[in-house]
């Protein structure tokens, strides 16, 4: 009788291993998702701030060139 009770600790004391493992793993993937959401989160935010500092670039270039343009036909006028 005492074996058996030996071999039920045993296996009750594994079966709370096998248990704490999965709860780790639960905990830990768990993590691992919110810690990609943030990292999504901060991606999109950085794209969308690029993509206006980009629109605002070009927006400057175009005036750039409308300024150079105007700039050399004025060079142009008063050089004849």
């Amino acid at each position: 009788m005492e074996l058996f009770d030996k071999s039920d600790k045993e296996q009750a004391e594994g079966e709370d291993e096998i248990l704490s493992y999965l709860k780790e793993g639960t905990e830990f993937e768990t993590q691992m998702t919110e810690h990609r959401s943030e990292l999504l989160f901060k991606l999109s935010t950085e794209i969308e701030n690029t993509e206006g500092n980009l629109k605002k670039t070009q927006q400057l270039v175009d005036k750039l060139k409308k300024h150079l343009k105007q700039l050399q036909e004025l060079q142009r006028v008063l050089s004849k």
